[in-house]
């Protein structure tokens, strides 16, 4: 509890996980609506949605977490810098 009060560890991931679910649920509905609005217009259009919308989901999602994994990184490599000085090696 005291890692989710002092911000030492990151809830965001999780939420960014959710997130992506719900951007390819958005993606899904919006490229079978375009599917269905009728000629082939709407049907390359419902294709390109589905394909590129759930891609660039994808993308922009790992995006995020890759930016967290690199906050994680960072903080385990300052600990054990910490940790390397208080035992009084350099």
């Amino acid at each position: 509890m005291q890692d989710l009060l002092g911000f030492d560890k990151m809830v965001t991931p999780i939420v960014i996980r959710v997130l992506y679910f719900l951007g390819l649920i958005g993606v899904l509905i919006t490229g079978v609506g375009a599917l269905f609005s009728g000629g082939l217009r709407g049907v390359l259009t419902g294709l390109a949605i589905l394909v590129f919308g759930a891609i660039m989901v994808r993308v922009y999602s790992e995006l995020l977490i890759l930016l967290f994994r690199i906050h994680d990184n960072l903080v385990s490599i300052n600990q054990q810098m910490k940790d390397r000085n208080s035992s009084g090696q350099l």
